[in-house]
């Protein structure tokens, strides 16, 4: 059952302030979804409040996450572009980590070049409304160097980079730098890069290979104290999506359910 009755069912902790974290990555197709949801299931099971918002256009976290996306009337749309206060959108989902959903209205803002009038801490301002209920707020980022995109890099404390064990994910990170750098140097930002999620899709030499390259961009561009956890491919991941769950909660003791478990406790005994 769904409840939308954040502001009744969660106590707020004044003092207290959730820790951000925004999953990027400038290609799409790389696993961002997949990786905010997964961890964020497990964070929940280890007795965290967790967030997750759904800035993604496509709505994935939110299908994910068991919601109609068809069915939503307010979402992150309204709270970016209409001023309404996140704690009248977030939902609590069946495996108990809150969602602050996407829709088809953040879809058409997109497509019709809506902007946030240059604001890049619309999203910051927004979350203020609610880090004090939660322990881990995850946003779940489009590809792209978007508006969208921006504000999530902004909002966040640190990143996670999912990608693919592929040369085209491999080539988009100099983009993705970049722009990390651009937002860092004009918003007096400073980005956190706090771990690498590197999903293999291929195994033996093209997986090292890809590794090796990542080590040495990490070394070039002097990114220190990140941590790489290789993420195997598994069929019960999209089955877990397909059922609307984590797969903390669809499939826990599977090898993929375990691996996003111990990428979960790096993930709690570093951000704490």
């Amino acid at each position: 059952m769904i409840k939308n009755v954040f502001m009744k069912d969660t106590n707020k902790s004044p003092g207290k302030k959730a820790k951000i974290i925004a999953f990027v990555h400038y290609k799409g197709g790389t696993g961002k979804t997949t990786s905010a949801l997964n961890i964020a299931g497990w964070l929940k099971k280890m007795k965290q409040k967790v967030l997750v918002v759904d800035m993604d256009p496509q709505g994935n976290a939110t299908a994910g996450l068991g919601i109609d996306i068809k069915t939503i009337d307010i979402s992150m749309y309204h709270v970016l572009f209409e001023q309404k206060d996140m704690n009248q959108i977030i939902l609590e989902t069946n495996s108990g980590v809150f969602l602050a959903p996407s829709s088809l209205d953040l879809l058409s803002a997109v497509i019709n070049g809506n902007s946030l009038n240059d604001d890049v801490r619309v999203l910051t301002n927004s979350l203020m409304d609610v880090e004090n209920y939660f322990d881990y707020i995850l946003l779940d980022l489009p590809p792209g160097s978007n508006f969208l995109m921006i504000n999530g890099i902004v909002a966040a404390q640190s990143i996670i980079i999912p990608m693919n064990a592929g040369i085209f994910s491999f080539e988009t990170l100099e983009i993705l730098k970049t722009l990390i750098i651009k937002v860092d140097e004009e918003m007096q930002v400073k980005t956190n890069l706090q771990m690498i999620l590197l999903r293999e899709y291929f195994r033996g030499w093209r997986y090292r290979k890809i590794k090796k390259l990542l080590n040495e961009f990490l070394i070039e561009n002097n990114i220190s104290d990140v941590k790489i956890f290789k993420v195997p491919f598994s069929e019960s991941v999209f089955k877990s999506q397909m059922k609307g769950m984590p797969i903390s909660h669809y499939a826990p003791f599977s090898g993929i359910g375990r691996k996003y478990k111990k990428i979960a406790k790096y993930v709690l005994a570093n951000t704490m």
